[in-house]
């Protein structure tokens, strides 16, 4: 049997034990994911795609903060399954991504270099129409039916008594508080190596920690007063300047792979580097402004209303 789900308010969220928040939250975690899937197919939009893609990545995160009381051989079936098209909406936003940053370049960099640029933007959005074919396809192939029948059974026949890795009838607040304060001392501990500035590896791996621990913080945010809207800001700050780090260093890479030895390739690079150069300096600003660990420590604090009572 399946269970019907129902929205849950900010109060009854408070009151809830995490096997009745669990179910809650991955329901309409699950309901956003299917929406934006149909809303995708139907017009291969370039935004919808974004959707669809940051959808997927959520409900993954959110499998993962409730793995505790979710069967292990079910939740890798259905992390895996999702996983796959996250993969499939990858290529298209790389491309789209890579034709937007060489369009930047050719306006920025040497009027000697930017016939390269305009090149690798040209060569990049043939690809990327290719790449949008192949994902329309793709998608009209990929079963969402099916894996909504994987979810329901997966998911939608709980057990509560079953022995669980976590107690299903603990206080959601305190459990968000400690999962939140999980995927933050991840992040934080890959900070010092991402802030000593050329450890382009170190910068990726905080990116993916970041994104982690904005996704959960999303999961969460009913909890909080502001919805976690300040919080959220600066965590998607953090992982925008990441990600555009992350993005000059990989397109630095199609430039060594693509433009032939001599002037115009060197000139290009010289470009990103300063580019980088700067948005390095961004980062090591946020970082003195708005320090990761007293975000997480202020969002923990909210998320058991901790804060609040200290307010009074």
């Amino acid at each position: 049997m399946t269970v019907k789900s129902t929205p849950i308010s900010a109060r009854q969220l408070h009151l809830s034990c995490l096997w009745l928040a669990g179910l809650k939250l991955l329901d309409a975690l699950q309901d956003e994911f299917f929406r934006l899937f149909k809303k995708t197919v139907r017009g291969f939009d370039q935004e919808d795609v974004h959707d669809l893609r940051v959808a997927s990545r959520r409900l993954r995160e959110g499998l993962a903060l409730f793995a505790p009381i979710l069967p292990r051989g079910r939740l890798r079936r259905l992390s895996h399954r999702v996983r796959e098209l996250t993969r499939l909406l990858g290529e298209l936003r790389n491309a789209d991504e890579a034709a937007l940053f060489f369009a930047d370049l050719e306006s920025q960099a040497p009027m000697e270099a930017r016939p390269e640029a305009r090149r690798l933007r040209e060569e990049l959005t043939a690809e990327g129409g290719l790449i949008r074919l192949k994902l329309e396809k793709d998608l009209r192939r990929f079963d969402a039916a099916a894996l909504r029948k994987d979810f329901q059974r997966g998911l939608g026949t709980p057990e509560p008594f079953k022995r669980r890795q976590a107690d299903p009838f603990h206080p959601f607040p305190s459990f968000a508080a400690a999962a939140f304060a999980e995927r933050g001392a991840q992040a934080e501990a890959l900070l010092p190596t991402a802030l000593e500035g050329k450890d382009a590896a170190a910068q990726h791996r905080l990116r993916i920690a970041v994104k982690k621990l904005r996704y959960r913080l999303e999961i969460v945010a009913p909890l909080l007063s502001d919805q976690g809207e300040e919080a959220r800001r600066i965590l998607k700050r953090y992982q925008d300047l990441l990600g555009e780090l992350h993005d000059v260093d990989v397109f630095a890479g199609l430039v060594r792979e693509r433009v032939p030895d001599g002037a115009a390739r060197e000139e290009l690079l010289e470009t990103m580097g300063k580019l980088r150069g700067e948005l390095f300096a961004s980062f090591l600003e946020l970082d003195a402004k708005q320090p990761l660990g007293p975000l997480t420590a202020r969002v923990g604090a909210s998320l058991t209303g901790r804060e609040t009572r200290q307010a009074r």
